[in-house]
């Protein structure tokens, strides 16, 4: 599998604007990008773990980090 850039998401993404309405649209698509990070990264040395993904991924969502390690878990 193709290695995910540690840039991602591209900071012009991050700075864009995320109210109700946009989160809604983004939650799919980076629920599926969150999902194939999780796979990619999971055990490599010195890797982020994946409740570290899931924050970088779905930062617009205010999670505990209870809440990011049930979403890494649902997700993998």
């Amino acid at each position: 599998m193709r290695r995910l850039r540690s840039g991602l998401p591209c900071p012009a993404l991050r700075a864009t604007p995320t109210d109700a309405a946009r989160r809604a649209t983004l939650i799919p698509e980076f629920s599926r990008i969150t999902r194939r990070a999780i796979r990619d990264l999971r055990g490599q040395p010195g890797g982020p773990d994946p409740v570290a993904i899931v924050r970088r991924f779905l930062w617009f969502l205010p999670l505990t980090d209870e809440e990011a390690r049930a979403v890494a878990l649902r997700l993998r």
